[in-house]
């Protein structure tokens, strides 16, 4: 038994009403969720990314006539905007993608994909669907299914909560 299993256990026994199964998904859920962004950001080292820049060039590259705004993109991918500033102040400095004047509202800030950006994108695609086939073996096609309804289960129970 792990030592966080053992001290919940200490913490149920002096509070039987804690749901202890619950509590225990929980922790393993969060700790799957860093290891496997942890597995990922390993296949991007080569390409100097992380996961979260990653999901921001594929977002981008996805855009054809209907550009992503920063504040888009941050409520996409969860991230702050102090967080999605971050993002792409790094990718911008690096000439990945560019922040250009809407047309449409001179206020507002456009995003686009840099020839630089589509080009890694391109080379660090196979890096990470191979990262994501290696972290999902362990399941056969209907283990995977499965637990992908299930996790879809959770998050709708979970967005319900937050109204």
């Amino acid at each position: 038994m792990s030592s966080f299993e053992s001290r919940i256990d200490q913490f149920c026994q002096a509070h039987p009403e804690a749901p202890r199964e619950d509590i225990l998904a929980t922790r393993l859920l969060f700790r799957t969720t860093q290891l496997l962004r942890a597995h990922i950001d390993r296949a991007l080292a080569a390409y100097e990314l992380n996961m979260s820049q990653y999901l921001v060039l594929s977002l981008l590259s996805t855009d054809k006539s209907d550009p992503s705004s920063p504040s888009e993109l941050s409520h996409t991918l969860d991230a702050t905007r102090t967080q999605m500033t971050r993002f792409l102040d790094s990718l911008q400095s690096r000439g990945l993608v560019r922040r250009i004047a809407s047309e449409q509202d001179r206020r507002s800030l456009e995003l686009e994909l840099t020839p630089a950006g589509r080009e890694l994108l391109r080379k660090a695609v196979p890096a990470v669907h191979r990262a994501y086939r290696q972290a999902w073996s362990v399941l056969d096609g209907g283990e995977r299914d499965q637990a992908s309804r299930n996790l879809q289960r959770l998050h709708a129970n979970l967005q319900q909560l937050e109204k």
